[in-house]
């Protein structure tokens, strides 16, 4: 995939997992996660510092999913998924488990990140029940048929237009 050109496959799990995510707090009667509406609310659980190493983010954190949102994790966004975390633990995340990012980034104090991460994902339940990978694969195959069947259109229309 050429350099600055979205990747299509990942943008559409990505919007996937935010719907999944969407349905599942319906589901768990909890309200939608909106970062701008309710991540305060999971910044001061967490006491409004990074979730992975405790620094204090001074109201600069930035939201990430525990579980992430690509092919690999299958993680929603969804309450219980999400975490404030600071820029140097959100990059060195990248797709890591986040037990990996407590043990390297926590140092003496990671036995209690994990608890309370741990806490954090009791607390709103976060089990999504869903089959997600054969989801994806579904959502895969259908959006290629659905792709496939918006060039046919395309080449027609351009051959009726000559």
């Amino acid at each position: 995939m050429p350099r600055g050109k979205p990747d299509i496959s990942n943008t559409a799990v990505r919007i996937f997992l935010q719907e999944f995510g969407a349905a599942y707090d319906d589901q768990r009667g909890l309200p939608r996660y909106a970062k701008g509406k309710h991540f305060n609310e999971i910044r001061a659980f967490f006491d409004d510092k990074c979730c992975y190493c405790g620094t204090d983010l001074e109201g600069r954190g930035v939201q990430d999913h525990l579980v992430p949102l690509n092919q690999t994790g299958l993680g929603l966004h969804a309450w219980g998924n999400i975490v404030p975390s600071c820029a140097p633990c959100n990059a060195f995340k990248q797709g890591k488990p986040w037990h990996e990012v407590v043990a390297a980034r926590a140092g003496d104090e990671a036995a209690s990140h994990y608890k309370r991460i741990t806490e954090f994902v009791s607390h709103y339940g976060y089990a999504p029940p869903y089959d997600l990978a054969s989801a994806t694969a579904d959502l895969y195959a259908e959006v290629g048929e659905v792709a496939m069947a918006l060039i046919k259109t395309k080449i027609r229309r351009t051959e009726e237009a000559t």
